[in-house]
């Protein structure tokens, strides 16, 4: 088969690729690359349009823990002691 005119190859864009996209983790060329097929493929753009929701929510929710897990982790903690083991370069974690 022969080719009168050179078409170029398009690139398969992955959502991995939409989420470098979204961080800022491609150079200007895939950007710029990445953008228009976007621009072209509605279901792309339904992806990448969902990746960005996703994002901005991850974004606004600073999840926090409850005062009850942090009192069981303060608590646990004050329970264990630390202590060199008979062996060398062992330490032992031993619940009082």
């Amino acid at each position: 088969m022969v080719y009168d005119k050179f078409t170029p190859m398009h690139k398969t864009f992955t959502k991995e690729d939409l989420v470098r996209y979204l961080y800022g983790e491609m150079n200007r060329e895939e950007r710029q690359e990445l953008r228009s097929v976007i621009l072209g493929d509605n279901t792309l753009q339904a992806e990448f349009l969902a990746l960005k929701e996703a994002k901005e929510c991850l974004n606004k929710g600073r999840v926090s823990p409850s005062i009850f897990a942090v009192n069981n982790i303060m608590s646990y903690a004050k329970a264990l002691r630390v202590k060199p083991s008979k062996q060398l370069r062992i330490v032992d974690f031993v619940l009082n």
